[in-house]
């Protein structure tokens, strides 16, 4: 991958709800020469925000009234308490983070389904990957092994205890070891661990390597699931509710437009995210509904509850902001 030109934002303490209104019915938020109502937007640098960047480039939130601004940083989980703080009114965290936020009791709620997994392996963004020589021979070999995650508690340690599961096979003993994505590989190749998980696009930079892939864990765990939401403070939804509507409005047809070119969303990992052309023509992408998919809330939270992750399941109905029919 090529070296981002973007210098990733920092969480500053700044609070984008400090600054004053300009021409601006909702407060904390200014409005541009256009009148479009400014709009900062955290994600991270993956290529699950390119319908986000689409949806901009194509005009959708030009067209619901939003001027947005995307921010960068360096994990869902540091986003959260940006939201939180006001510093962005709206950001991208995986479904795994948001509700272990909730659950240690801050006030965030879901906004718009931002992306998602199918039902073929193949197509998977995530797989677990061994040398080529191991002798993991396949998932029934993985328990008792050790395996790199980006975080523990989180969407790796979710998410392939339960694909072995639902295959039959008993996940104990797995040690889950956190390291950078960018630092698995020579971990892999010194053997400090057994196993590497990697999403898009390190999973296709690992297959280049001569990795086995042995687990399509997303797939494996949960198909045709929503991994990924954009959420909101529950302050800002309340003061700021026709912002909300429209952002998932907006959304919504970026997340249809962006199924049906995916062209387009290879050209913006590039520019965007920062992929070399060659590995952005072969990387899978995920999936990309419109709407806000409630039901994937919950099956992550049970599982959340079943790892520990959680302490309780919380009240589903109240996370969410249900778009406007």
């Amino acid at each position: 991958m090529k070296k981002r030109s973007t210098t990733i934002a920092a969480l500053a303490a700044s609070a984008l709800l400090a600054l004053a209104a300009c021409g601006s019915d909702d407060e904390g938020l200014e409005t541009d020469a256009d009148g479009l109502t400014q709009l900062t937007v955290y994600q991270i640098t993956t290529t699950d925000s390119t319908p986000l960047y689409l949806g901009i480039q194509e005009g959708f939130f030009e067209d619901e009234g939003l001027d947005v601004e995307v921010k960068i940083a360096e994990s869902g989980s540091a986003i959260i308490p940006s939201v939180v703080n006001g510093e962005s009114p709206i950001g991208y965290a995986n479904v795994v983070s948001d509700l272990a936020a909730i659950d240690q009791g801050l006030d965030i709620k879901f906004v718009s389904t931002c992306c998602g997994t199918g039902s073929v392996p193949e197509n998977d963004t995530s797989q677990v990957f061994v040398l080529p020589d191991s002798d993991i021979e396949g998932p029934e070999d993985l328990p008792g092994k050790s395996i790199a995650v980006n975080s523990t508690k989180n969407l790796g340690d979710v998410t392939i205890p339960a694909a072995l599961e639902n295959q039959g096979i008993d996940p104990e003993g797995i040690e889950y070891v956190p390291m950078n994505y960018s630092d698995m590989s020579g971990a892999l190749e010194r053997g400090d661990v057994d196993a590497i998980w990697m999403v898009e696009p390190f999973r296709t930079v690992a297959l280049d390597n001569g990795y086995r892939p042995i687990l399509a864990n997303f797939v494996g765990a949960f198909p045709d699931s929503t991994l990924g939401y954009y959420v909101t403070s529950g302050d800002f939804a309340e003061q700021n509710p026709e912002i909300v509507a429209s952002f998932q409005k907006a959304m919504d047809k970026s997340n249809e437009y962006a199924t049906e070119n995916t062209d387009k969303l290879r050209e913006l990992a590039v520019s965007e995210v920062g992929l070399d052309q060659d590995v952005a023509d072969r990387i899978n992408f995920g999936v990309y509904l419109p709407g806000l998919d409630t039901e994937s809330i919950e099956l992550y939270g049970k599982a959340a509850l079943d790892q520990g992750i959680i302490s309780e399941e919380p009240d589903y109905d109240s996370l969410v902001i249900q778009p406007a029919d």
